[in-house]
């Protein structure tokens, strides 16, 4: 397997290269419509650069990494299917249903794989929590309550014209991810908030969401970016889940030791497990190499583009709407 980045401004472009580089597979170059950063990338991971997205293109390579802001991930992934290149594209995956489709559509067009990364499905407590929800044990679920909290990371993600809002995209899509495949339900309607905590802030950092979905189960879900910057991990994925026979509560983002150091006067947050990015890069490199069809498909990822696009004008009307 050879992989292209396309665009490293999401901070997952610096993750996701190590662990390819940690298996030996090939990064064969780097382009971003920022020449600054695609040239600091490339020479931190020590990789060729390229100043256009055709010539990388036409590096031997079988797949792309896309990790650019959110509304480039459509004319990067179309661009990709064109050369025949499998596609491994940041979430969200787009920014409308209709761009969503679009995508779902040329890599079958292409006969290559869209996989989207998503990868708090993967993590140790999300994989023993979908053992116990296909077991049955606890019957039928009946409420959602979630959380996706973070810090607001600023630069591009501030930016509406690059990244199509704030808080309720760019947090929706994790929680919703687990929900489809955990449960394999779909949304019926949904009413969202979102808020800004200062009023010149350009994009809502407070996102609060109601959805009712199949099987009468109703589900909140708090997307806000609500951490301070001395805060030691960067948020939570929580989920608490109310079944007919029993409750649980997980933490999507892993199972951590906290530690308060008076030496330094910190709080650090150590996660013990095999961390979500190795063990998704692990089953993306396994599809792609064996021909096995995509581990969060185009399909998984246009179902939470439909929630976030559907949540985001539920915010701007002030109104339940339909999905």
């Amino acid at each position: 397997m050879k992989v292209a980045m396309i665009g490293v401004a999401h901070m997952h472009a610096h993750s996701y290269v190590q662990e390819f580089q940690a298996r030996g597979i090939e990064v064969v170059g780097v382009y971003d419509r920022n020449e600054a950063l695609s040239q600091a990338f490339a020479d931190k991971y020590q990789i060729p650069v390229f100043n256009k997205l055709d010539t990388l293109l036409a590096v031997p390579s079988d797949s792309v990494n896309i990790c650019s802001e959110n509304v480039f991930h459509k004319e990067y992934a179309l661009k990709a299917f064109e050369y025949k290149k499998h596609v491994i594209v940041e979430k969200p995956m787009a920014l409308s249903t209709a761009d969503a489709q679009e995508m779902v559509a040329a890599g079958k067009a292409a006969e290559r794989l869209l996989i989207v990364a998503h990868p708090v499905r993967f993590s140790e407590p999300i994989q023993n929590l979908k053992r116990v929800v296909d077991s049955g044990k606890l019957g039928k679920l009946k409420l959602i309550n979630a959380s996706n909290h973070g810090k607001n990371p600023g630069g591009w993600f501030i930016d509406p014209a690059l990244s199509g809002g704030g808080a309720l995209i760019d947090h929706t899509v994790h929680i919703c991810d687990l929900v489809n495949y955990l449960f394999r339900i779909d949304p019926q309607t949904i009413f969202a908030y979102a808020g800004k905590s200062q009023p010149e802030m350009p994009v809502e950092d407070i996102g609060l969401i109601q959805l009712t979905l199949t099987d009468n189960v109703i589900m909140s879900l708090d997307t806000s970016w609500n951490r301070p910057q001395t805060y030691p991990v960067w948020g939570d994925a929580i989920l608490e889940l109310v079944f007919e026979k029993g409750q649980m509560t997980v933490d999507g983002f892993g199972r951590k030791l906290k530690v308060f150091d008076d030496m330094t006067n910190t709080v650090e947050e150590f996660f013990f497990e095999e961390s979500m990015d190795s063990r998704m890069i692990d089953c993306f490199i396994t599809a792609i190499e064996q021909g096995l069809p995509s581990p969060v498909s185009g399909e998984d990822g246009l179902y939470t583009v439909k929630i976030t696009e559907a949540a985001f004008q539920s915010a701007t009307d002030k109104k339940i709407m339909s999905i």
